[in-house]
């Protein structure tokens, strides 16, 4: 029985605007910043006393505030009405996901730093005509459509990124439901030398863009911290360390995307180790590296690549699986030799990468079983792992 779905997908295109219309975004950037601002530091007072008079602001209730709000500040009723609301409704939504411990309070926006879109919500009150993007109170804009709409267009959002603006458009589409695929199964192993190793032994070298720009980088950002504060010739080194990173990151997602659209194509099910990023970027020696590989963006792309082709991710345990033997299963710290790994108990010889990959295969098949105590022995004397266990078995003193 074939299923139709409505679903949303997101078409980004690169606009010109003129040099006044630039001059207002970056004003309604402002505005729409200290909006922001303003309404989080509402919600943290409520917050503060809400267990007192069980009392606190909705989006509707921040809307209603902000007709008045708008007639006391011209600048900020330059804004069209519909993008301040979509702002506050975005606000509810992150304090929503705040409640469910889904994620932190919401941030501050801060100038220079922090980036906010322009969402116009109705799509009456916007167009795309041809080449040319007619948005509320900034006329027509020049726009680059490098691929056709496809469905229904509802929101447009213009975002600045860096020097350049852009155009995201939202749009609804029907589609079929694909049949499920769930073979055949790789697993990928994340690495720093190596940016990927699958269980097939397939190896792709990581290109270190972010490595390669390092120099240029440190130049760049000494000719800012050289110059006068507010000065224009300050704005044009900001410019172009901004150019540098948006080039770093363009080359990182163009290798991502490349990877994750042949493994989603090609395999029905996909395995990855389920890596806690966030800490492992904590350690100052590899948080550059690992953030230049890109690992969590790559498993972003691989699940929405998948869903839409049918397939699957799964993520298994990654304890102990670059010290795992994938023949024998023995683990041992010291059959971790750099990239190759030589197993202690049978002599099994791979490499280290996709060893890994092939453990990371195998704990697919056998869910549930405890991969992470390790044989008594394997590990080096004083390492972290060690320490931790020593700590746990620890038994606690009774105070007299």
């Amino acid at each position: 029985m074939l299923v139709i779905v409505l679903i949303r997908k997101g078409f980004r295109y690169r606009v010109y605007p003129s040099a006044e219309q630039v001059a207002r975004l970056n004003a309604w950037e402002d505005a729409l910043r200290f909006l922001w601002n303003l309404a989080n530091e509402q919600r943290l007072i409520a917050y503060r006393h809400c267990k007192y008079d069980r009392i606190y602001p909705t989006a509707f209730d921040q809307i209603n505030e902000l007709t008045e709000l708008r007639s006391e500040l011209p600048w900020l009723s330059d804004v069209p009405r519909n993008i301040c609301a979509q702002l506050l409704v975005e606000l509810d939504k992150a304090w929503q996901r705040c409640f469910k411990h889904l994620a932190d309070e919401p941030k501050w926006k801060c100038k220079n730093v922090s980036v906010i879109g322009m969402c116009e919500p109705h799509p009456r009150t916007w167009k795309l005509n041809g080449k040319r993007l007619h948005f509320p109170k900034l006329e027509s804009m020049r726009l680059i459509l490098h691929r056709p709409l496809v469905g229904k267009p509802k929101t447009c959002t213009l975002r600045r990124d860096g020097d350049q603006w852009f155009a995201s458009i939202a749009c609804e589409i029907d589609v079929a439901v694909p049949d499920p695929r769930r073979g055949p199964v790789i697993a990928i192993d994340r690495g720093i030398t190596n940016l990927t190793a699958d269980s097939d032994g397939h190896k792709e070298a990581n290109p270190s863009h972010l490595e390669k720009s390092l120099k240029k980088l440190k130049r760049a950002q000494r000719v800012v911290s050289n110059r006068k504060k507010g000065s224009k010739n300050r704005r044009k080194a900001v410019v172009r360390v901004n150019r540098l990173h948006r080039k770093v990151k363009r080359q990182r997602n163009h290798v991502l995307h490349g990877l994750s659209t042949r493994y989603s194509k090609s395999h029905g099910t996909v395995v990855v180790e389920q890596l806690n990023i966030q800490g492992m970027i904590k350690n100052r020696h590899l948080a550059r590296r690992i953030a230049g590989a890109g690992w969590g963006i790559f498993v972003q792309m691989l699940r929405y690549k998948l869903a839409w082709n049918g397939g699957q991710l799964i993520e298994v345990p990654a304890h102990y699986s670059s010290q795992t033997c994938s023949s024998c299963g023995h683990i041992d710290f010291a059959s971790r030799q750099d990239e190759k790994f030589v197993c202690t108990m049978c002599g099994y010889v791979d490499h280290a990468d996709v060893n890994a990959a092939k453990v990371l295969k195998q704990r697919y098949y056998t869910p549930g079983k405890p991969w992470c105590l390790p044989v008594e022995g394997s590990l080096p004397e004083g390492s972290r792992r060690n320490r931790k266990l020593k700590v746990k078995l620890r038994v606690p003193r009774r105070l007299p």
